[in-house]
């Protein structure tokens, strides 16, 4: 029977009692998120030693650029690692989203915590998650569906 309920609490549905989460901004302390009225939050995990999230952060990226910010917002986050490899990592690539950190990584495994790059799409009516890394044109197509709009003003 123990076992039976372990496997339920590791196969359970994610449940998402959170109205806001809590990650580490650049200058080391909290930063509160959660989706404004009629936005989409999108939260792309990701970490430095992760060779398919250089092309993806790069793909999102792009495609992000023509969101109007009200509608989709996209934050990166870094799992498990220190300032300097982030900062490094931000520099090379011409990162120019917002980076956030999450040391611990506690929150990308309640998002399934599979594998990397994740994500996690957040609006007031809805959560849901995916692994794996994306085209340009996926990354266009899945923005445009959760609300991005081509004209950010």
């Amino acid at each position: 029977m123990r076992y039976f309920v372990l496997l339920f609490v590791l196969l359970a549905p994610l449940a998402w009692a959170d109205d806001k989460l809590t990650l580490v901004g650049p200058d080391g302390g909290d930063v509160e998120l959660r989706p404004a009225e009629g936005q989409m939050l999108v939260l792309h995990f990701w970490a430095t030693w992760c060779p398919t999230c250089i092309e993806d952060i790069r793909h999102l990226q792009n495609a992000a650029s023509a969101c109007a910010k009200e509608r989709v917002r996209v934050v990166l986050v870094n799992v498990g690692e220190g300032d300097e490899d982030i900062r490094e990592f931000v520099k090379e690539h011409d990162v120019r989203l917002p980076v956030l950190r999450e040391p611990k990584g506690r929150l990308w495994r309640r998002t399934d915590g599979r594998g990397l790059p994740a994500n996690l799409f957040w609006s007031s009516e809805d959560k849901r998650t995916d692994v794996g890394p994306k085209t340009e044109a996926e990354w266009r197509s899945i923005l445009a569906s959760q609300g991005c709009s081509t004209n950010p003003d």
